[in-house]
């Protein structure tokens, strides 16, 4: 019964998708003043409708398959885009007992699923047999490989720090010293994170005023959907990363318990949505230049700041 709990409840699929649901809604929410937008913001109770009126709209449309496309990517690439941002849920801690998988490797497991996503979306554009969809997809292959060398080197700050992969222990040996330590390494993980999801001002593969939609152009109708919600789970998977990694998850004050997690993975996607209200979009080559001349490397000096900090104030354990 427990397996079957974790698997359809928390943290399983509705879990999942009560969490998207939600984020939906204050992503409107939180966005609506700041781009002036009404409907959001009015349209029902704290704008909940046009939540409702959006998932209506998008699960009522037609999906259409054009013609030429690979039948195979095209169809199954949404799907498996979708399960594949669902699966880092079984290896976080959500509190003090309830993680799915334990296992010694979790935050390579974490790494790899979180890497893997930006793969797919370039086979979804591989797919479609359109050349801005083409286009898209390998802007989304370039910025994935782009950012992830300093997303794994600031992933595995807590790691080296902690010495080991198991993110049970490392929530266990955080604090708040280990935490003004791995402040560089949060920095720099959080900065390649918002590359790797292609959120503002790295969202160049899907430039509607370049590229029309990206991966995202043939899509349509339930497909589209598959795919949005795909990039809201994984959303939730990130910023449990980020909790997880560098805040202590369910760690808090006075007491520990899940309601200290879930604030601090709103407290990321607030500073997330901030970001996207407020940055204009980079060129392709801007994005490149700035990965690999400034926060690869600072990601390599995150790395040696962190042994150093090992050896002086944790005795090197």
């Amino acid at each position: 019964m427990e397996t079957l709990f974790q698997a359809f409840v928390f943290p399983g699929l509705l879990y999942v998708l009560l969490w998207t649901v939600g984020l939906f809604w204050f992503f409107r929410k939180f966005m609506a003043p700041l781009h002036k937008r009404v409907g959001p913001y009015f349209n029902g109770p704290h704008g909940s409708y046009q939540t409702l009126f959006d998932l209506s709209k998008l699960l009522t449309k037609e999906s259409i398959t054009p013609k030429g496309v690979n039948p195979y990517l095209f169809s199954i690439m949404p799907l498996l885009a979708v399960i594949t941002a669902m699966l880092p849920a079984a290896f976080i801690p959500w509190t003090a007992n309830t993680t799915v998988v334990h296992t010694e490797y979790g935050l390579l497991a974490l790494i790899v699923l979180i890497g893997i996503e930006p793969f797919l979306l370039f086979l979804t554009g591989f797919g479609s047999d359109n050349k801005y969809s083409f286009l898209g997809g390998i802007r989304v292959l370039s910025q994935a490989i782009s950012m992830e060398t300093a997303f794994f080197l600031a992933a595995l700050s807590p790691a080296l720090l902690f010495g080991t992969l198991n993110l049970e222990v490392i929530v266990e040996k955080s604090s708040w010293f280990s935490f003004a330590v791995l402040i560089p390494g949060f920095i720099l993980y959080f900065i390649a994170l918002l590359g790797l999801l292609e959120q503002p001002p790295f969202n160049i593969p899907d430039a509607e005023q370049e590229i029309v939609y990206g991966f995202y152009t043939e899509y349509s109708g339930t497909n589209y959907f598959m795919l949005k919600l795909a990039e809201f789970v994984e959303f939730m998977a990130v910023f449990a990363g980020v909790a997880t990694l560098f805040m202590g998850a369910y760690k808090g004050i006075f007491w520990d318990g899940y309601s200290w997690f879930f604030l601090k993975m709103m407290l990321v996607a607030v500073v997330m949505m901030t970001i996207r209200a407020a940055t204009p979009r980079i060129t392709l080559k801007q994005m490149l230049r700035f990965s690999w001349r400034y926060l690869v490397p600072i990601s390599l000096l995150n790395v040696a700041w962190v042994m150093l900090a090992k050896n002086l104030f944790f005795a090197g354990v």
